[in-house]
């Protein structure tokens, strides 16, 4: 048995790039090298901001040409940045996505009610991978795109450490595995997040902006 979970209309978070369309957007598109390096939790956030100003009327100030042209995105990747701002180590936890992406709102005349899950590094002050999966469904089911912060990749194929990545899909098979269709780097990846939750050794966490 299996159960599957999707955003409403993932086809708004395609970018228009001439004749090419990448499915999300793609940290190497911004301008300086240190952006390049650092800059995964800034687009992650770009993300979300697309996605609800196009899917819910309340919050189209955070986007309201709500462009799918890449040099539009771009723009709105710096925008985002100036509030999801990395700092020496990256945006490596939850308090400083989630206090961005309310900075970012804020600036816009917005209250943006905002959901997170922590992951700790110890195993024994983690919530379970079922609530983890919860959370998830939750977040999907919400029509809003999960932010997941993985800072160990638990050596799953597909995931980078210390890395954002955008959660789009979920589907859950009864024997095991837990596989996440997430966006990164400007294309549509697949991993299995039980396995990821069993071997990370530094845990990470899950952000979505549930309807008010």
């Amino acid at each position: 048995m299996e159960r599957t979970y999707s955003l409403t209309r993932p086809e708004l978070l395609g970018v228009i790039d001439g004749d090419k369309t990448w499915q999300g957007g793609d940290q190497e598109w911004f301008a300086e090298e240190w952006q390049r390096k650092a800059g995964c939790g800034p687009t992650t956030g770009a993300h979300l901001i697309s996605y609800l100003a196009q899917t819910r009327h309340e919050l189209q100030a955070l986007y309201p040409s709500c462009s799918w042209e890449k040099a539009d995105f771009v723009t709105l990747m710096e925008q985002v940045w100036g509030h999801i701002t990395p700092g020496r180590h990256g945006v490596n936890t939850l308090h400083l996505f989630t206090k961005g992406m309310a900075s970012f709102a804020g600036e816009r005349g917005l209250d943006l009610p905002i959901r997170d899950l922590d992951i700790p590094r110890f195993k024994i002050a983690r919530p379970t991978v079922d609530q983890c999966a919860a959370f998830l469904r939750s977040g999907l089911e919400q029509d809003c795109p999960v932010a997941w912060l993985n800072l160990h990749n638990g050596g799953v194929p597909g995931l980078d450490s210390w890395h954002w990545v955008t959660v789009v899909g979920l589907e859950e098979h009864s024997s095991g595995p837990i596989l996440c269709t997430f966006l990164d780097g400007g294309k549509t990846v697949t991993a299995d997040f039980r396995l990821w939750f069993q071997g990370t050794k530094a845990g990470g966490g899950l952000v979505y902006v549930p309807r008010a």
